[in-house]
Formats: structure tokens, C-alpha cells, sequence
């Protein structure tokens, strides 16, 4: 159910201190227990330490208690933060946060997290022989990363890794390759959105966006500058599994939030733009009776997800058929049962959603569905702040990267009642431990 305005909290504008402190000790003690009881790592910096704050899967009710401590604890510890701060002062550190993009920029570029040994550490000036920079430059960098927990300085001049910093290490972990495209491709964009708000206020093509409009990028939409490297295609898709992993993103949501059940033996599902088909593999281990069909613009995309299939799950090989396939041409697989969007609308402004949607429709039968698992933005200030915040952020980063957004319910309805007559809406279900939602259509033809 979505909030009504009735329901929706403002914002506490006069929080007390003392208020506030007992809120995070009394939430930081549910967590600590929890994680003290059941013998699990302890959160830590240290470069031993979980990489991941060590809770299981928000999947019962009781777990689904200590993420909202989780969240509630990590709203509240901001919200200290910024009172503690004070309005002037706030803003004044607020403004310099393209420090930490920068930071990490230099990071990733030089490739630092690898020149540190994994265990031991390393003299700036020995650091800065191996990458050219010099000591005093490194250091100036480094120091600050540290400020974010992002190596340490066991003695001075010298440098080491923590848990953070590790993650940085290889290049072919998704918790790397999400900082290779923030650093590299988002925060370009990032320095354009003024311009193209004073530019192209009235526009949502993708060649008007801040991204595009960025020199670095010579006027190419986002998804367009990927394709001109396999390399750029590859640390993409990498990035995306970062997110595909995390709490509120996982398969399992997706697998309990839709009931795959109810479709018959042998039935078709066409995942579109499912990039290596790991979202369907996951449907398929846990609904074995289903046929799978997956659909990217992506050539390597594919040919990963077949690989991977065929070394991990060899037995459902024969449940799977791989096609190159732009979705803005017709749908070339003629009544399946369903056509599945994961995570790919929010991509492109509306008109372009109309057009995706509208090359589906020649290619439905009757009772063909349509299922789009996406961002369903509630009102604001209807979620923890945190999760609020995270929420926010996407819907601003689809405006740099596409002049797209999240949608609301009612974006979404009124979307699908311009796609088609004969589809009809029937619902829309938040996943449980999940910050998605799923959309429903029928097509009827009778």
C-alpha cells in the first residue's frame, strides 16, 4: 500500500541531542547483541575485517527488525552528524565532498589498492616510485582517502590496507568496478548538471543529458559510450552486479516477490536487456518447468552468461536461448508468456519507455504478460532517511547519466495506459527485503 499524504512523516526539524543519542545506543546494542550471539565478525575497519556489515537476508520478520536498527541506526548517526555540525558549518564540508570522488579517481586510476601489499606496508616515497607520483602529492592523497577509512598509516609515511581499500584491489571485484564508473563516467556528469538544467531545461532526450553533454563524452548517450570499448561494456556489467547483490537488489527478493508458479510448464519467460541472463538463471534453479530467453544489445554479455551457465549450472543449459537484440526494434520472439524488464526502464526518459513497451506489444498473445521489476518511488519522507537518501540518489543520478528518473506509482500507471488499450494494469508489489518493486500487465485480446 502506498502511503497517503496523512501517513507521510516531515522531517524532525527539532531533534534534541540527548533524544537522539539514546535512539542510536538503544539500536547499536540490538545490532552489537545480535551479532555477538551469533558469533559473527565483528564490523571493523581492519583489513581482516567483514566486508559486508554481517546480518542475514531481511527474509523474516525478525531479521527484518535488525535491518530496520541497521537503518535506523545509520539515519540516526547522520542525523547527529549534521546537528552536531551545524547549518554553516554543514554546509561548508558539504561543498567540498567532490573530495572523496577525486580521491578516489586518483585511487583507481593509478591503480594504488595494487602496488600496497596485501599484508605489510609500504613507504609513500617507495609507493610513489612504482606509480610516479611524488611522496609529498601521494601522501596528500592518501591522508585524505584515510579520513573515509580508505588504507591507514600504520607509521608516518608509510601506508596500508583496510578492509575498504582492499575491496579496491582487484579489478574484477564489483565493489571495484562500481568505483571505476562513478569515478570515471558519473562524476563527469556530475560537473554538468548546471549547464544542462540552463541549457536544455525543457528536454528529455538522452543527448541532452548532463553526461552527454559533458566534452569528455562527445555528445554520446551513456549506453552508446559503452559500446564504443568492450572493456568499458565489461567493468559495466561488473559494476551492476555490485548492486545486484546487495540487500533490497538480490534475486531472492525476486524470486519470492512474483509468483512464477502460476505459469505453466514449458512457459517463456523473454528477459530484456538481461545483460548475462544471471537474474533468470536464479529463477530457473528455483522453477526448473520454465524456459528462459535472454535478450541484450550486449554480444560479450551474452556469451558470458552462456559460459557461465554452462560451467555453473550445466543442467539447466537446455532451459536457455541467448539473442542479440536492440529493444528498440520489434520484439523478435513472437507470444511468449511473459516479457520481463529488470532494472531497465528507469534507464530512459518516458518517450523513449513508450517506445521500448510499444515494440513488445505486435509480439503478445492474449494473456501475454508484461513484468517489470524497477523502482517504485514512494511519497517522500516514507522511508528511513537513509534508505530515503539512497532512494534520492538514484533518482538524480538517472537524471545525470539518462535526463531519466525513478518513477512513482503513478508514473508507471500512467506509462502503461499509453503503451496500449488492451494492457491491462494489474498491480503493482513491493518485494519483501527489497528496495523494488514489481509492476504487472496483462494483455487482453478477446
Amino acid at each position: 500500500m502506498s502511503p497517503t499524504p496523512a501517513m507521510i512523516k516531515a522531517p524532525i526539524l527539532r531533534p534534541r541531542i540527548s533524544e537522539v543519542a539514546a535512539e542510536i545506543a538503544k539500536n547499536a546494542k540490538i545490532l552489537e547483541d545480535y551479532i555477538m550471539s551469533q558469533g559473527l565478525p565483528y564490523p571493523s575497519f581492519a583489513a581482516d575485517g567483514p566486508s559486508v556489515f554481517p546480518l542475514p537476508p531481511p527474509s523474516t520478520p525478525e531479521n527484518e527488525k535488525l535491518h530496520g536498527a541497521r537503518y535506523q541506526l545509520l539515519s540516526t548517526a547522520k542525523l547527529m552528524y549534521d546537528l552536531i555540525a551545524g547549518p554553516s558549518e554543514l554546509n561548508q564540508w558539504n561543498a567540498l565532498n567532490f573530495n572523496d570522488t577525486a580521491c578516489l579517481q586518483v585511487i583507481y586510476n593509478f591503480k594504488i589498492a595494487q602496488f600496497v601489499p596485501e599484508t605489510g606496508d609500504i613507504s609513500f616515497k617507495d609507493l610513489g616510485s612504482k606509480i610516479n607520483i611524488p611522496a609529498t602529492k601521494l601522501g596528500q592523497v592518501l591522508r585524505y582517502a584515510m579520513t573515509n577509512h580508505i588504507f591507514y598509516e600504520p607509521r608516518d609515511g608509510y601506508v596500508a590496507h583496510t578492509a575498504s581499500s582492499l575491496l579496491l584491489r582487484d579489478e574484477n571485484l564489483p565493489a571495484s568496478a562500481w568505483v571505476g564508473i562513478c569515478v570515471d563516467e558519473f562524476f563527469h556528469a556530475s560537473t554538468n548538471v548546471t549547464k544542462a538544467l540552463k541549457t536544455f531545461p525543457h528536454h528529455e532526450d538522452i543527448d541532452k543529458s548532463a553526461f552527454s553533454i559533458s566534452p569528455m563524452f562527445n555528445g554520446k548517450g551513456y549506453f552508446e559510450y559503452l559500446s564504443t570499448d568492450p572493456e568499458l561494456s565489461r567493468r559495466f556489467g561488473l559494476s551492476m552486479s555490485q548492486w545486484s547483490s546487495g540487500i533490497g537488489f538480490k534475486a531472492d527478493s525476486l524470486i519470492k516477490g512474483y509468483n512464477w508458479g502460476k505459469l505453466p510448464k514449458g512457459a517463456t519467460i523473454v528477459d530484456v536487456g538481461g545483460a548475462t541472463g544471471f537474474v533468470c538463471v536464479e529463477v530457473a534453479k528455483a522453477y526448473p518447468h520454465l524456459k528462459f530467453h535472454i535478450q541484450d544489445l550486449s554480444a560479450p554479455s551474452l556469451e558470458i552468461g552462456q559460459r557461465n551457465l554452462a560451467r555453473d549450472n550445466p543442467e539447466l543449459v537446455g532451459n536457455f536461448e541467448y539473442q542479440e537484440h536492440d529493444f528498440f526494434t520489434q520484439q523478435p520472439v513472437n507470444g511468449a508468456e511473459v516479457y520481463f524488464f529488470r532494472f531497465i526502464l528507469h534507464d530512459w526518459p518516458d518517450k523513449y519507455v513508450l517506445q521500448i513497451l510499444e515494440n513488445i506489444v505486435p509480439a503478445l498473445k492474449n494473456g501475454s504478460k508484461i513484468v517489470v521489476s524497477d523502482f517504485i518511488l514512494p511519497p517522500p519522507n516514507s522511508l528511513h532517511p537513509w534508505e530515503e537518501r539512497r532512494a534520492r540518489a538514484t533518482d538524480f543520478v538517472m537524471f545525470q547519466l539518462f535526463n531519466s528518473c525513478e518513477r512513482r506509482e503513478a508514473d508507471w500507471r500512467r506509462i502503461f495506459a499509453e503503451v496500449d488499450p488492451k494492457l491491462r494494469l494489474d498491480g503493482f508489489q513491493k518485494m519483501d527485503g527489497s528496495i523494488l518493486g514489481i509492476i504487472e500487465c496483462t494483455y487482453v485480446d478477446e
